[in-house]
């Protein structure tokens, strides 16, 4: 058995314990517990200082995203603004070559689109634009000694979709500039339509008259008498290949069916051969013994079903001498085993007793079986027979009418030859003139969607002074945003934090570790500093804890907090080794359960541990486990399951644990789960003398801290307060000449 840390064996369970009442003064540093003061609505409304300690948190991500978000308003605000002068805009629409219900694809709407943008700005379109009565009073006429060219240069041209192309135009006088855009969209419009209707009128007239001669030629075939058709003979060659493959169909599926009847017949033909083989080997057939006792058994055989039954109880008394006597040669195990062999024998001697007659049994019964399979067999070969040569007689029919069939075809197919063509290219011509009618009466593939509109722009300085103030107005949102939206995190920003608004008294603080990099970085003199400062906060948390339990006579205390990540696995290793070095005797118990890891800390194994006291399966002393540093001991979380939590719910065995470890340690620090997630740290803390929670700076979230700190209270479990860890602390304010490393 392994010794306890005093070096004898645990004594026995002391007496049952009850928890010390309270009656202490409340205050922030008070000996005694302090009842925690219900948040007030009014903190649940951000203050400045609260958005301006939330930003601080997030302001490498809050600056990022304000400085993008800046940004991209900024520019969006100067390309949506108008730029340069006063713009004109018009929409002309360009239709697709072919439209209408037999619309097809235009393989040159590229070309034509491109076209347009040429065509639009010729000489011939602008000097009629240009010589319009309408325009003849502008400025633009008057003063300028080549109108049209004014005109082409300042003339842009966009597609702002597939069939639709922008006419821009851009001065001071957009008045005018509108006047001049409307004329040039409708002289394009009308301009392009007549060229596109005198084109499409003679395209028509070649259609019609290709037309024309096609249908002559059929009406020629036709009275020559070229398309005949006797009574039984396809008219068409569509029908000729239907019917040919309907035949064809029908010739498949019956060879098919005959195919499986050959098959079927084969496959009885050798059952039948097997059953004829089988019922001559019957004579001689041998059964074995476990065939014998089989049948014996099927037939419910009095004298093998009892030498059964026995078997069965020997075999059985056999297995629990077995458990009994580990000793092989054991008189007991013999005796049973002897039982068993004679058993055996009986039932063996009465098989070959009653052989003869069982053989023939199964003989009979087994010709029988065979004998009505044949019967059986021989009916289904003779309704095969009969299948198989009437679907021979049908595939012969069938293949008569196929060749009846292909050379009526073949007459079809030579007289339509001739004359297919020519009906086809007909019915193209025909859907070709009806395409040049529609475009006949229609307006032409060019259409003025939307007459020119005036969009007045704003001058640039105005431009750029709103494109800042947006930019401005951006960041400061969204600063404004991700401060709220980590406010409402409510997260812990410091002690004061803790104390005004939770109500916990905080009997210490903890520095935040540095990262890897700045250790590794970092200059040897202030990494060591760094954990002087560590150590001394360390000690002063513990020198008001002690102060604490010694005024109110406690000695086991339970380190929690309200949620997972908050350290308080570190703030118990941490006290529990400070505690040590003081020369206390000081034990760690690693309650959580679920998520241990007090062992990786110390490098100890997991189990046995506290989860094997709670079943019963370890003794107190078995789990104690020593570490490196003097008076300082571990109990393990052990191996958890479902079994560990309903010991724990209960609690006499964690009750009975820290009543027997109380004589033997000056100090038990627990280590538990965090009170939220699960009812652990609840069923735990009902059996200590006091609670300790974690809370760390900028990662504890103050309601979550409170609804712990409630559901504690709410049980009668002694709160001595809280210890914030993670405070950024400045080494050099402390004095170099009081964290100076002290002689040993």
């Amino acid at each position: 058995m392994r010794r306890s840390p005093e070096g004898e064996q645990s004594s026995a369970a002391l007496a049952p314990y009850s928890a010390p009442t309270y009656s202490v003064p409340g205050g922030a540093y008070a000996a005694g517990p302090v009842p925690l003061p219900p948040m007030s609505g009014g903190r649940n409304v951000p203050t400045f200082m609260g958005l301006l300690n939330a930003l601080k948190r997030r302001w490498v991500l809050a600056s990022f995203l304000g400085l993008l978000v800046a940004a991209a308003a900024a520019v969006a605000l100067w390309i949506a603004a108008p730029q340069g002068k006063h713009q004109v805009k018009a929409l002309l629409e360009i239709l697709p070559e072919n439209f209408g219900p037999n619309q097809q694809s235009d393989n040159n709407s590229e070309n034509f689109k491109s076209n347009q943008m040429v065509l639009i700005k010729t000489r011939t379109i602008l000097n009629r634009v240009v010589q319009d009565e309408k325009l003849k009073d502008t400025q633009l006429v008057k003063g300028a000694d080549d109108p049209a060219k004014v005109i082409e240069d300042m003339l842009r041209l966009r597609w702002e979709a597939p069939d639709l192309m922008a006419v821009v135009m851009n001065g001071d006088r957009p008045e005018e500039l509108k006047v001049v855009l409307d004329i040039l969209c409708e002289t394009f419009r009308k301009e392009s339509s007549a060229k596109e209707k005198l084109k499409r009128q003679k395209d028509k007239d070649m259609l019609v008259e290709a037309r024309d001669k096609n249908q002559r030629d059929i009406d020629n075939i036709m009275k020559q008498g070229k398309i005949r058709g006797g009574m039984n003979m396809p008219v068409t060659p569509e029908q000729a290949n239907e019917t040919i493959k309907d035949l064809n169909e029908q010739i498949r599926k019956n060879r098919v069916a005959k195919e499986d009847a050959e098959i079927k017949l084969a496959a009885l033909d050798k059952q039948t051969k097997a059953g004829e083989a089988e019922l001559a080997s019957l004579v001689t057939k041998k059964y074995s013994d476990e065939e014998i006792e089989a049948a014996l058994l099927r037939e419910k055989d009095t004298t093998i079903l009892g030498l059964q039954a026995d078997l069965e109880i020997a075999q059985a008394r056999l297995k629990e001498r077995q458990k009994i006597y580990k000793d092989p040669e054991s008189p007991r195990l013999l005796e049973a085993q002897a039982d068993i062999k004679a058993i055996i024998d009986r039932r063996a001697e009465n098989t070959s007793q009653q052989r003869a007659d069982v053989e023939k049994r199964l003989r009979a019964d087994r010709r029988e079986r065979i004998e009505e399979a044949l019967r059986l067999r021989a009916d289904e070969r003779t309704v095969a027979q009969s299948n198989m040569s009437k679907y021979a007689a049908t595939l012969s029919k069938l293949q008569e009418d196929v060749e009846v069939q292909n050379r009526n075809g073949a007459d079809v197919f030579k007289q339509f030859r001739e004359l297919q063509p020519k009906i086809e290219e007909v019915q193209r011509l025909e859907g070709q003139i009806r395409l040049q009618e529609l475009w006949l009466s229609s307006s032409g593939r060019i259409d003025v969607r939307e007459k020119a509109q005036i969009a007045y722009n704003h001058n640039q300085r105005q431009k750029m002074l709103y494109s800042g103030m947006v930019g401005i107005v951006a960041f400061l949102i969204v600063l404004t945003l991700v401060a709220f939206l980590e406010w409402r995190t409510r997260r812990v920003d410091g002690v004061d934090q803790v104390v005004n608004e939770i109500g916990l008294r905080v009997i210490g603080t903890i520095p935040a570790f540095p990262s890897r990099q700045s250790i590794k970085t970092g200059e040897a003199d202030a990494n060591q500093n760094w954990r002087f400062i560590l150590n001394e906060s360390v000690n002063s948390t513990r020198t008001m804890l002690l102060h604490t339990a010694k005024t109110q006579n406690m000695q086991v205390i339970m380190v929690t907090s309200a949620m997972q990540g908050e350290g308080k696995t570190s703030l118990s290793s941490q006290l529990a080794t400070s505690m040590a070095t003081a020369g206390l005797r000081t034990l760690i118990v690693d309650c959580d359960l679920r998520n241990p890891s007090m062992h990786r800390l110390f490098d100890l194994p997991l189990a046995p541990g506290c989860s094997e006291i709670l079943l019963s399966e370890l003794d107190v002393s078995d789990a104690v486990q020593p570490t490196t540093v003097p008076n300082l001991w571990v109990i393990s979380a052990g191996q958890c399951s479902n079994r560990v939590i309903a010991a724990l719910a209960q609690g006499h065995q964690l009750e009975s644990l820290f009543n027997r470890l109380r004589g033997q340690f000056d100090f038990i620090v627990v280590d538990s789960c965090p009170v939220l997630p699960v009812a652990d740290s609840l069923l735990i803390g009902q059996h200590v003398d006091g609670v300790l929670i974690s809370i760390r700076q900028d990662i504890s979230q103050l309601p979550k801290v409170l609804d712990a700190s409630d559901r504690l209270s709410l049980l009668n479990i002694p709160l001595l307060g809280a210890v914030v860890n993670g405070i950024k602390t400045d080494i050099h304010a402390y004095g170099y000449n009081y964290v100076k490393q002290l002689p040993a």
